[in-house]
């Protein structure tokens, strides 16, 4: 998350955030810390981890900015525009989440997408020890190619941040 937060102090022009994958909160927080005129939508299908995150905000004192939905990302609807959609949610879904939230955003928009090594499965498949995680990191390995080969996008890949990270500008 560190390396993000940074990276968001160096691109002033990302102000409206949505995040997919709340957790309990706390990166949607961390965003909107880093310039008061930040706002994060964000996005939890867990019940219990959504009310934790509600809770956390509140007490943080930024629920003017920091507002939580309770549905699957896939399903969240939202006219508004986005200049960044940070996705750190069910990662088989990745792809769809692109499409999905394509028009939510403007050339000049981006998309991060975290988790993209997979404990390093991605890249060596003999780390999995099961049929449904080697589906996964299949899925994961098919996306990162994808958005390499998206002319949609200009896209870096950080595979020494966290478990991985893409950082994808909108072109058009």
């Amino acid at each position: 998350m560190a390396f993000l937060l940074a990276w968001l102090r160096d691109h002033s022009q990302v102000r409206d955030i949505l995040e997919i994958g709340t957790a309990v909160g706390l990166s949607a927080m961390e965003m909107a810390n880093v310039r008061w005129d930040m706002t994060v939508d964000t996005v939890e299908v867990n019940p219990l981890m959504y009310a934790q995150a509600v809770r956390n905000v509140k007490a943080a004192g930024l629920s003017g900015r920091v507002h939580c939905y309770l549905c699957d990302g896939a399903e969240f609807s939202s006219e508004k525009i986005y200049d960044l959609v940070f996705i750190d949610a069910a990662k088989s879904q990745y792809r769809r989440y692109l499409e999905h939230f394509w028009f939510n955003t403007r050339p000049g928009s981006f998309f991060v997408f975290d988790n993209l090594n997979f404990h390093g499965m991605v890249d060596d498949e003999s780390l999995t020890h099961n049929r449904s995680t080697v589906q996964m990191v299949h899925k994961i390995g098919a996306f990162r190619e994808h958005l390499l080969q998206d002319e949609r996008f200009d896209t870096v890949f950080y595979q020494d941040v966290g478990d991985g990270i893409a950082i994808a500008l909108r072109r058009q």
